[in-house]
């Protein structure tokens, strides 16, 4: 890291939001090192987003054993002409996150395409103008149930304590979830009839639920997960409406009216 030294220049050369424009700091290049690709999986996000995975022979990258890497879109792999079997290059972005960089060489195969249908539902998958990955339409599809419920459950959401990934699957398993309104239909009965779950955790969890209805406005728009809305957007649209039922009949116009929301963010609360 490379600093100015003298106060007075430093705050004359200011800094951004982010960083100060008086100091840089430089990095080493990353350790790169090639590996063959075994397989491509796939997974669906909370909002449908399908995200390929590269599955590869584990390499050792700044002292860790790595044996995947997302593969971002189809316009990633097309870009590197990436295909299973191939030797690839790997190395970890800002020596954190593993990342293909190019392909070393390539093995004979076909460039590897993104399924026409969901893996979990079978929808027909769709791709947005403008937009470089596909998604499930299908609003009730399993795999993005469950990762909806996650995040409707989690800490920064309505924070329902012991309401983990776990738990859920056995209440999506037996039927009796559907969506993250059906949480507060449950019965003690029906949680304690769960797998490693006895009448002591099931009250706890209860209780949890209970709980959770006496949070904030903000924490409710959070946890329903609207594609762009985080906690800082949920708090300015709770202030904003004060009410789910205003909120649900906001206009296009008095959203982007807000300060700082796009049209973007504005067409996705309307959509949702």
């Amino acid at each position: 890291v490379v600093k100015i030294n003298r106060f007075s220049d430093r705050e004359k050369l200011g800094a951004t939001s982010k960083v100060p424009r008086w100091a840089i700091a430089y990095k080493y290049p990353p350790e790169e090192k090639e590996t063959k690709l075994l397989d491509i999986e796939l997974s669906v996000g909370r909002t449908g987003r399908i995200t390929p995975t590269a599955v590869f022979e584990p390499i050792r990258l700044c002292g860790t054993s790595v044996s995947r890497a997302t593969l971002h879109n189809q316009d990633f792999i097309d870009e590197k002409q990436i295909a299973v079997g191939d030797k690839i290059i790997v190395r970890k972005a800002g020596d954190i996150i593993p990342e293909v960089v190019a392909v070393a060489e390539h093995c004979g195969n076909p460039t590897y395409q993104l399924p026409e249908y969901c893996p979990s539902c079978h929808t027909k998958v769709v791709r947005e103008e403008g937009e470089a990955a596909i998604y499930c339409p299908n609003i009730e599809c399993p795999a993005q149930l469950m990762r909806n419920l996650i995040h409707f459950a989690s800490r920064n959401a309505m924070d329902i304590d012991g309401m983990g990934p776990a738990v859920l699957e056995g209440l999506v398993n037996a039927g009796w979830v559907h969506s993250p309104a059906d949480l507060y239909d449950l019965t003690e009965e029906q949680i304690a009839s769960l797998e490693r779950m006895g009448k002591k955790s099931a009250s706890n969890l209860m209780n949890a639920l209970e709980k959770s209805k006496q949070n904030d406005l903000s924490k409710v728009i959070f946890a329903l997960g609207i594609p762009e809305v985080g906690e800082k957007t949920a708090a300015e649209l709770a202030s904003a409406f004060g009410s789910m039922e205003k909120l649900s009949w906001a206009t296009l116009e008095q959203l982007t009216a807000l300060d700082g929301f796009g049209e973007v963010v504005a067409q996705n609360i309307v959509s949702f």
